[in-house]
């Protein structure tokens, strides 16, 4: 489906229902923002509804505020726009929120989306849902001003890694000229979002990189975030966004993989990176998870260290 069939089934209705998945980053935030303000400015009426709350480092975007918890008892919308998730899972309680009937349409980058909506918008070429928020804007010819351009850059910026993965198009760095033409400040986006960290987090780090084990070859590399971590360090679970960045940068690994214990007895959120050699997306796959062919991720039930040779033993098998 392309950008001009979600514009005329936008164009069929009045009140919209906006979400993303659970734990949102800055994608997530940014292009349900700039999706509501798109949709103010057509006339329409748009309200924002996610399981989890925004990070506290996103809460200096204007409409972050706007993001609510819970369900306006008396909005009744007609239809349902999920941004930057690849199933209906992935909306946590949003989707009890969801007539059966509800028509939703589907925008989404992520190469495991099921097409789970009535129109489904998905283009895993698309560095990020912010930039496919912008090709919204674009296609009904609608000026994007400052609150505008401030959540799409840190959708785009993020998603791309500050436009160092490889989703990171010629296309990406003229929207990203654009809006910094319209008054995003780059330096200023970079240090709110990336050089915020609390003495929590960065003892987090240090806690986790204790943790790094690399495979004989060198190819995989992962670590831990355990509760203790989190309960010594008093960091909290936004502490862990980046960790994994770290295995990844080592030279010669093909595979980073971090694994997070959550708040849930025996149960483990697994995060997956490549640089471009293997489709970590396959990966996240085998277990039930998902993402991009470079990051992805899921959550495998058990002990942490049982679901680590579990899944390490799928790595390597990837590497055969």
């Amino acid at each position: 489906m392309s950008v001009r069939r979600v514009k005329a089934a936008i164009k069929k209705f009045n009140k919209f229902l906006i979400t993303s998945h659970i734990n949102p980053e800055a994608d997530a935030v940014g292009s349900q923002i700039a999706m509501a303000n798109l949709l103010r400015k057509l006339g329409k009426v748009a309200v924002m509804l996610d399981d989890s709350p925004v990070p506290s480092v996103l809460q200096f975007i204007k409409g972050t505020e706007e993001i609510s918890k819970v369900m306006p008892h008396d909005f009744d919308y007609q239809a349902v726009i999920i941004l930057d998730s690849p199933d209906l899972a992935r909306i946590g309680k949003v989707n009890e929120c969801i007539k059966k009937d509800a028509v939703i349409i589907n925008i989404d980058h992520h190469i495991s989306n099921i097409n789970f909506g009535k129109f489904n918008w998905v283009e895993p070429e698309f560095s990020s849902a912010g930039e496919m928020v912008h090709d919204l804007f674009k296609a009904f010819k609608v000026k994007i001003d400052l609150d505008d351009a401030v959540p799409l850059y840190a959708a785009i910026m993020t998603d791309t890694g500050s436009f160092r993965y490889s989703n990171t198009s010629s296309k990406t760095h003229k929207i990203a000229a654009e809006l910094i033409d319209i008054g995003v400040e780059p330096y200023e986006m970079q240090a709110k979002i990336y050089e915020a960290s609390s003495i929590q987090d960065i003892s987090l780090l240090g806690e986790s990189l204790q943790t790094m084990k690399l495979t004989e070859d060198g190819k995989i590399a992962w670590l831990w975030v355990t509760k203790e971590m989190l309960k010594k360090t008093k960091a909290s679970l936004e502490g862990t966004e980046g960790i994994i960045s770290f295995p990844r940068s080592i030279d010669g690994v093909e595979i980073a993989i971090l694994f997070r214990e959550t708040g849930t007895e025996d149960r483990v959120k697994v995060s997956f990176r490549s640089k471009g050699k293997v489709d970590v997306n396959r990966l996240a796959s085998a277990f039930k998870g998902g993402g991009h062919p470079t990051a992805s991720g899921c959550t495998v039930f058990g002990k942490i260290e049982e679901v680590e040779k579990k899944v390490l033993e799928k790595a390597a098998e990837m590497l055969k």
